[in-house]
């Protein structure tokens, strides 16, 4: 489907909206709590959300459409929300928070379930490879204890990797590496007093690398793997600015490289 379709179908769904939104009005002044249009512009709702969800990016040139859809998403600047949101704050005992648009479920299943996993989760990755690929990183081996938020990170780049994610694993590598070698500087002497530690927390990667290699603080080998990650990370995330770095590697050799680096400062 092209965009003028998109945009079609979206414009569709909005003025029919407004419309049910009129007539919801109409029907609160009537006292007709039974009107079907309250269901009506409920799932006319979860439609539009849905289908903004399948895009990450829409050109909308019609600015109105545009604040329109924006609106939508964001659950506000229509009356239709601000009554939803008056209600909520009525009536917090039921700690049912009336803004929160989902599918009916058993429809759900029924009618989208299978088409979402095999679009979404089984075309990304078969359960060979998923095996496969958890084997390849294997685990972190290390001498000192590892902080806990950073084995809650390496744990996330490890599913990235071995679902298909590969791209997205190379860059949390480069955060993560980042994190890593600031939390292995924290115990060099210059970062003991509490200002320093503040200035450690605020300095790149590319200061900490140079740093740790003017004052030799890890193998040379573990400051070259990491320059070669950030240089490959920077021109993944900026294709047409960033110099190509001396040695290119792939998203494997990326996330394997930032294990083993993580090894060798926990060491």
């Amino acid at each position: 489907m092209n965009d003028i379709k998109i945009i079609a179908q979206f414009r569709h769904l909005v003025n029919e909206f407004k419309q049910n939104q009129e007539r919801l009005i109409y029907a609160l002044g009537d006292r007709s709590f039974d009107d079907p249009v309250f269901e009506t512009i409920d799932n006319l709702v979860i439609e539009i959300k849905e289908k903004l969800a399948h895009y990450d990016t829409l050109r909308i040139d019609d600015l109105s459409l545009r604040n329109d859809l924006a609106s939508i998403r964001e659950n506000k600047g229509f009356v239709y929300f601000e009554l939803l949101e008056l209600i909520r704050k009525c009536d917090p005992a039921t700690n049912a928070d009336r803004l929160t648009f989902a599918p009916n479920w058993e429809e759900f299943y029924e009618n989208r379930w299978d088409d979402i996993m095999h679009d979404e989760i089984f075309s990304q990755v078969n359960p060979h490879t998923l095996i496969m690929r958890k084997m390849e990183l294997g685990t972190l081996l290390v001498g000192k204890t590892v902080p806990g938020h950073l084995k809650t990170h390496l744990t996330k780049i490890k599913n990235c990797y071995a679902w298909g994610f590969e791209t997205e694993a190379s860059i949390y590598c480069r955060t993560i590496l980042e994190e890593g070698f600031r939390e292995a500087l924290k115990s060099k002497p210059e970062f003991r007093t509490p200002q320093r530690k503040e200035d450690l927390e605020n300095w790149p990667l590319k200061w900490l690398l140079n740093h740790s290699k003017k004052n030799r603080y890890f193998y040379k080998e573990v400051i070259d793997r990491a320059y070669g990650i950030k240089d490959n990370v920077n021109k993944i995330v900026h294709p047409t600015s960033a110099k190509e770095p001396e040695v290119g590697k792939s998203n494997r050799e990326i996330v394997k490289d930032t294990f083993y680096i993580l090894e060798m400062l926990f060491r």
